[in-house]
């Protein structure tokens, strides 16, 4: 596989791709966090839309945007997702920078993100995209190994496109 045959598209939340990609994050994050139980889909809400990364036709990433509920105009990544197989090939830069236009396109102002704090390459991905350490919101506010994390989105220009970091 090379990053070249990557494709990402927006697909259904119920994808089986998605779901399968889904279920091996949770698990993923339960060996990392084994006394914090995994929330999964209990913050997912009808307004997520997902993107599946497939490289030589097999899944290997999937993340999602949500609208945070109006007014507020930011939108949450969730389900940040790369298989271990795939990893280190800038799939995870790539579902991000689509996230973020995919944000921008629907009108969101901001991206906000949680994470934790036994995924160092995630926060290592998340501070190289520009974004910014910020108090940890709901329902993070009390998780002590939660860290979340921001970043501004462009406006979009007359043409209805904005552009995005690393174009």
């Amino acid at each position: 596989m090379t990053i070249d045959e990557l494709t990402i598209a927006a697909t259904a939340a119920d994808d089986p791709r998605v779901l399968g990609l889904v279920r091996d994050l949770d698990a993923d994050l339960t060996a990392r966090y084994p006394d914090e139980p995994c929330t999964g889909g209990s913050h997912i809400h009808p307004g997520i839309r997902f993107l599946l990364a497939e490289a030589g036709g097999r899944p290997v990433g999937c993340c999602a945007v949500q609208p945070f509920p109006l007014p507020d105009t930011a939108a949450e990544l969730k389900r940040m997702y790369v298989i271990p197989q795939a990893r280190g090939r800038g799939i995870a830069a790539r579902l991000l920078s689509e996230a973020e236009r995919t944000a921008t396109a629907l009108g969101h102002t901001e991206m906000r993100l949680e994470t934790a704090v036994h995924q160092p390459e995630a926060i290592a991905l998340y501070t190289r995209a520009g974004y910014l350490l910020m108090a940890n919101y709901p329902p993070y506010e009390d998780k002590r190994l939660s860290r979340c994390y921001a970043k501004p989105l462009p406006v979009p220009t007359a043409d209805g496109v904005a552009p995005v970091a690393g174009d």
